[in-house]
């Protein structure tokens, strides 16, 4: 089972927990930081964190090296998103995870967001989005191709997709 960080929600100000996009339900989950913190400690699959140290205390930072997790989107209110880290380099208010890539010759991406919807993209309409500074977590683009990042689901011809460590 592998757990995809979707968004993080608050009450007003305080954190109450995080969505996760379970690839094996197809479904999306809540847990509270704890929890995520508990399952990487048990080296279970939670892509989107990494553990991090902040004064001597374990913290959850987004896996930006490993999983391309850049920003992520916060619910704040009913049908509110925001940014953790607010640049202003998009007007779009929609981040992506890619979950699953698919194809031989015509490459699909399923991707899932922070609205809980599951989309699929064409690799030149994903391209597009991340060319318009969308961000998008599990590929990254290099040299104006696709690479997929560890935790990636592939199915299909693995010889076609360019995985990354």
């Amino acid at each position: 089972m592998c757990m995809y960080l979707s968004n993080g929600n608050f009450l007003g100000q305080r954190l109450i927990g995080y969505d996760f996009y379970d690839n094996r339900s197809k479904g999306f989950s809540g847990l509270s930081e704890k929890q995520v913190i508990a399952k990487l400690r048990n080296n279970e699959k939670v892509y989107g964190f990494v553990l991090g140290d902040e004064d001597g205390k374990e913290v959850l930072k987004l896996d930006a090296e490993g999983f391309n997790m850049n920003n992520l989107q916060l619910k704040t209110g009913v049908n509110s998103l925001s940014w953790m880290y607010e640049d202003g380099s998009s007007d779009m208010n929609i981040g992506l995870i890619v979950v699953a890539v698919s194809g031989d010759k015509k490459k699909v991406y399923e991707t899932v967001n922070a609205r809980h919807a599951r989309v699929e993209y064409s690799e030149d309409k994903l391209k597009m989005m991340m060319e318009l500074n969308v961000p998008v977590a599990g590929v990254r683009l290099e040299k104006n191709k696709l690479v997929v990042c560890e935790g990636v689901e592939i199915i299909g011809s693995e010889e076609e997709v360019k995985e990354g460590a």
